[in-house]
């Protein structure tokens, strides 16, 4: 028997009925008596819990300060990786855990106070100034205004295309303090595996043209934006879907663009249209493709593209054939996707700005890619959707 006493085991005992409260503790008292049993439990005494590990603890355990334990355990550059090392060691050892509602207080009261100077970061580019269009001055625009709105100075610079091994700049880049890159899209798609000493500084890209080596990416989501222009290019009743694009081209995009005409050519319910996908800047079998695929709509990469599609096929936009076009930037004639540059710009610092604070330098084991989907956005070059129809734009508005 433990330390209860159980009534149902004692039949020899009287039950007591409509007692009064008095009689209920002399009844108390004599079954005290009569047992030797206490009717009051007798709970057994809990030890005093261990306190739990905190940020002092660590720090008499790694023989640093407290300060030096917050940082470290932050990956703040200051701190030199063997005190965080022996920082983190001490932290297991103790069985530290982070407190999340802490670092959620903390949090807000971070954003709450006005950023002070953190650090220089630089965005790298190859694309010379005259060829530089209207979505690469909206990201650097807006990433510049996000790195200040966190406490960072942003310096853009552009480099010669096939630009070797570097190590001007990579002193001219430590001379200025930069700890963080952001690479923008490039002239054309390459290797830059050889430019910098990569282990020196955080990096992250707004391209996929940067092709070695693998760092985080912020990119548009290409492959979903042209199943949309897909989408409602069939809405308005088009049928035969042709692609034009340079083979330069659709490797920066990862082939995102035709593997997405492809599969609505083959599997979305449009008749099968061959792309047009052609080397450097001649378009010379053009004509040849338009009469031997006979494309009642055709999907360039910008407006440019487009404009001069048109003019080599002596076709009127807008006409009877429909113009797509990937990447629209501003008021157009042409139908097509709004890349959204400032979402991309924005989200690449703010993805740089963690791993300069985390101190997450050179190239990720796990390189991650987050993608940002485009926004369909109306132009004259198409026909108006037909009557009925709901396409998934409009729907998702609901």
């Amino acid at each position: 028997m433990g330390d209860w006493l159980d009534l149902t085991s004692a039949p020899h005992l009287p039950r007591l009925r409509h007692a009064s409260p008095g009689s209920l503790f002399a009844a108390k008292a004599r079954l005290d008596l009569f047992t030797g049993y206490q009717l009051t439990p007798r709970m057994p005494q809990a030890p005093d819990p261990a306190p739990r590990p905190n940020v002092r603890m660590i720090a008499e355990r790694a023989g640093v300060s407290t300060a030096t334990v917050s940082l470290a355990l932050r990956r703040h550059p200051r701190i030199s990786a063997d005190t965080r090392k022996r920082v983190v060691k001490a932290a297991e050892e103790l069985g530290y855990r982070p407190d999340p509602q802490v670092a959620k207080l903390m949090h807000h009261l971070r954003a709450r106070r006005p950023q002070g100077f953190q650090s220089t970061l630089a965005a790298l580019t190859t694309i010379p100034a005259e060829r530089e269009l209207p979505y690469i001055r909206r990201l650097l625009r807006s990433a510049t205004e996000r790195a200040q709105a966190l406490g960072y100075a942003m310096t853009p610079l552009r480099l010669e295309e096939g630009a070797g091994r570097r190590a001007d700049i990579e002193r001219m880049l430590k001379a200025r303090g930069v700890e963080g890159l952001l690479l923008l899209p490039m002239a054309a798609p390459a290797e830059f595996k050889e430019l910098l000493d990569w282990r020196k500084f955080a990096v992250v890209t707004a391209t996929n043209a940067v092709l070695a080596p693998e760092f985080h990416r912020v990119v548009p989501h290409q492959f979903s934006n042209m199943l949309t222009i897909c989408e409602q290019l069939t809405t308005r009743g088009y049928r035969r879907i042709g692609l034009v694009l340079n083979s330069r081209q659709d490797l920066t995009v990862g082939h995102g663009f035709s593997a997405a005409v492809v599969w609505q050519n083959v599997l979305g319910g449009a008749e099968s249209v061959m792309p047009f996908v052609f080397e450097g800047e001649g378009r010379t079998e053009l004509k040849k493709w338009f009469e031997r695929e006979k494309p009642d709509a055709i999907i360039a990469s910008g407006e440019l593209e487009a404009k001069d599609i048109a003019r080599e096929l002596d076709l009127r936009v807008p006409g009877k054939i429909g113009f797509a076009v990937a990447n629209r930037s501003g008021a157009s004639v042409f139908a097509g996707i709004e890349e959204r540059p400032e979402e991309i710009g924005s989200a690449s610092i703010r993805l740089l700005a963690s791993l300069v604070q985390h101190g997450e330098k050179g190239i990720p084991e796990v390189p991650t890619v987050t993608m940002v989907k485009g926004v369909w956005m109306d132009g004259k070059s198409v026909r108006e959707p037909r009557r009925g129809v709901v396409t998934s734009t409009e729907h998702e508005a609901f």
